[in-house]
């Protein structure tokens, strides 16, 4: 249901009005002009049906600053609340402030001496605006719409009586499962409905068996991140859930037994379940909602610009730092947002900006450490140094210099920073800093493609819980390749992988090392029934072919899966590489965050 909330300024006359309209999806960017007289236009563009719309210009286009911002609706981003200035001695407003689900716009135009009105409807977002223009624009007014959970298909078997708690919830408070040897028997969550708790129904069926439950804390704005399950084939249901929020890890709820599949929509909340059931759960579906973000509050002093870099990217590339001595002045950020490069803009004119270089992806700021100036002269703090840790342990060198007021640190364990905000006081300094954090996610669900070769010696697997390949060791042993070793890249950590077949006389090890970016696309392979093992391996990535490793050129067998990538490997061996498989992932999964 739309709902409108009427334009509010100061109203001259009716002849000049103007509407976008309510019939769009979302708002995707924003253009604001304007100098010290007020706000002279501004420029909407929508999304309709699903397809870009450009909106009309409102207002005199043609003097002083123009500012945009867009808004990642691809990325679940949408427009929640517009604070807005107005001058009752210029008519005119003044200036004006976005806000998201994920972060807030800089303050655009100027508020001094000027009355403020919010255009907010809560649980709803903005998909239009209307409003009142000649030569400037003199009211605004918007559309709302509620927000509609992602619904993530029900995962697991067929068959059963079909169930939906539906998605119209903030929260799920509890959830409780019956388990028995023929697996989970029923599925129980209560929830948050308009503030109270309501309890939900039992989708299943009682029996004989175990009863757990998992509780998540509202009062610690705990939510639901997603739910990990073990389908079993031959009894035909859910064997056992394991339920993860923004804070804890629920223990496994019946047996890990079967083929494991994820609920997950890039750490977005869980607030509903559907499936189908009858003695027992067959399968299990969810909708999600945007997570609110998770956010350190600031360090410093809340005083000056006001500035918001939001939550919503997948990590940091680059710190900027400009400070001299005892002072820090600004820092601003290099981000990566689903692919795209965002580089927050200066907030001063700069003269000692230093830069610090992450090794993105498989690299992430864990903490920041920082000190205040506390001096007795003035009423006012500022930062005087700031120092950057990462997930490889590295440490940024210090910027400013560490004085003897208080030390703060941002962080938050387990988790990642992804975004920061703070404000710049008057006298140019880095008041005060905070920063949001996301939680690692769940591990996408691989598909495991059937190893070739022979069937002799033990069966080994690595496993396909990793982002991607990081190195790859081949030893060579007469005329076989008679040891392997992968090395991956998990999270922003190399994981090493154990040593299979057998190191003694080697011939010659080889090595063939991949780029942080770089994908395996394929691989080739050669086996010999004579020998009973591999003969030649060679890969192929985007980017570039390996070298042939081992004997020969002309492969037996070949591993490809079109737009996926393969993140690891199975096989058999004992004296020699009998035997190899590999994981794949689709290509452009979020992993790291």
């Amino acid at each position: 249901m739309i709902q409108k909330l009427g334009a509010k300024g100061i109203k001259l006359d009716e002849r000049n009005l103007w509407d976008d309209g309510s019939d769009h999806d979302d708002v995707t960017k924003i253009y604001v002009q304007g100098g010290r007289q007020g706000i002279g236009s501004l420029y909407f563009n929508y999304v309709k049906s699903g397809k870009p719309k450009d909106g009309s210009i409102h207002g005199f286009f043609d003097y002083g600053f123009t500012q945009t911002f867009e808004i990642n609706h691809l990325r679940d981003e949408h427009l929640e609340s517009v604070d807005t200035y107005y001058n009752t001695k210029s008519y005119a407003l003044q200036a004006i402030q976005f806000k998201t689900n994920f972060r807030t716009s800089e303050l655009m135009g100027y508020s001094y001496e000027c009355t403020m009105f919010t255009l907010a409807v809560k649980g709803k977002k903005i998909i239009g605006f209307h409003g009142s223009d000649r030569v400037q624009i003199y009211t605004l007014g918007a559309y709302f719409t509620s927000i509609t959970p992602t619904r993530l298909e029900a995962r697991g078997g067929i068959g059963g009586k079909k169930w939906d708690d539906g998605f119209d919830h903030e929260n799920i408070s509890k959830i409780e499962v019956l388990g028995g040897v023929e697996g989970i028997l029923y599925i129980k969550s209560d929830y948050v409905k308009n503030g109270k708790l309501e309890s939900g129904l039992i989708r299943g069926d009682s029996g004989d068996g175990f009863t757990q439950t998992f509780e998540i804390n509202q009062s610690k704005k705990e939510y639901l991140v997603y739910v990990e399950c073990y389908y079993n084939d031959a009894t035909q249901g859910i064997q056992g859930l394991q339920l993860k929020t923004n804070l804890n890890r629920s223990v496994m709820m019946g047996y890990k037994k079967g083929r494991k599949f994820s609920l997950a929509s890039n750490g977005n909340r869980i607030v509903g379940f559907h499936g189908y059931a009858d003695k027992t759960l067959k399968s299990l579906g969810a909708y999600f909602s945007t997570a609110t973000p998770n956010k350190l509050e600031y360090q410093g002093d809340p005083r000056g610009l006001h500035w918001d870099d939001g939550c919503n990217y997948d990590g940091v590339k680059k710190v900027y730092v400009d400070s001299i001595l005892d002072t820090v002045y600004t820092v601003r950020f290099e981000y990566d947002n689903g692919g795209k490069v965002e580089k927050t803009p200066y907030r001063r004119d700069v003269k000692n900006e230093k830069e610090f270089v992450l090794d993105y992806p498989s690299e992430y700021i864990t903490s920041v450490e920082g000190t205040l100036a506390a001096p007795k002269s003035v009423n006012i703090t500022w930062i005087t140094s700031l120092t950057f840790k990462t997930s490889k342990r590295r440490t940024s060198p210090t910027y400013g210099s560490v004085s003897s007021g208080r030390k703060f640190v941002l962080e938050k364990n387990g988790s990642a920073l992804v975004g920061f905000y703070g404000y710049n006081g008057v006298g140019n300094t880095l008041n005060a800093l905070g920063a949001y954090y996301r939680p690692f996610p769940p591990t996408p669900d691989a598909t495991k493609l059937e190893a070739q070769g022979g069937d002799r010696g033990a069966s080994w697997d690595d496993g396909g819980t990793f982002n991607s390949v990081n190195k790859i060791y081949i030893g060579l042993s007469e005329n076989v390749i008679g040891f392997v070793k992968f090395m991956y890249f998990k999270s922003a950590s190399v994981v090493i992988g154990d040593d299979h077949g057998n190191k003694t006389m080697l011939s010659d090890i080889e090595e063939f090392k991949l780029d942080p970016f770089e994908k395996i696309t394929s691989l080739e392979g050669t086996f010999d029934d004579k020998l009973g093992g591999i003969t030649m391996l060679r890969f192929k990535t985007d980017k570039r072919d390996s070298p042939y490793f081992g004997f020969g050129t002309t492969p037996t067998f070949v591993f490809h899966k079109d737009n996926h990538q393969i993140v690891g490997f199975h096989g058999k061996s004992s004296n020699m590489l009998h035997q190899l498989g590999i994981h794949v992932l689709p290509n452009g999964f979020k992993f790291v965050f």
